[in-house]
């Protein structure tokens, strides 16, 4: 005969495997980390192409390098090379944060593609309605 599991003993146990850990949290971080020398070599060929394929991978740089803007050249190109280094594990961040939160990979996606596609509708407003 098989002993078997009382009810609140599979209620605790199912309660625990469902209760958010750490390694939720920081794996999003890593690829972020990761991600972020890809992007670099990436950055590196859109770079030649234009401003425009660049801001595809880099929304929130070219909107800080923007001139309407009115940001001093200095100070945009280096908040330019601070983000260019920090917006993935940023983005990373608000996966990890939403995955601990709500435990649905299809909201931390969507809370990353949201927010890199409000930064690239920004930019093309930008371009559009100030060209410079």
């Amino acid at each position: 005969m098989s002993p078997q599991r009382s009810s609140s003993s599979y209620r605790q146990s199912r309660k625990a495997a469902d209760e958010p850990t750490l390694v939720s949290f920081l794996w999003p971080i890593v690829i972020g980390v990761l991600f972020t020398f890809l992007a670099l070599r990436i950055a590196s060929i859109l770079g030649a192409m234009g401003q425009e394929q660049f801001a595809l991978l880099y929304p929130w740089v070219a909107l800080v390098k923007s001139p309407v803007l009115g940001i001093d050249y200095g100070s945009a190109m280096a908040m330019g090379q601070v983000l260019m280094y920090f917006q993935f594990p940023v983005y990373g961040f608000v996966a990890g944060a939403v995955l601990y939160m709500s435990k649905s990979l299809t909201r931390a996606f969507f809370a990353v593609f949201s927010g890199h596609l409000v930064a690239l509708i920004l930019f093309i407003m930008i371009t559009i309605f100030h060209p410079s």
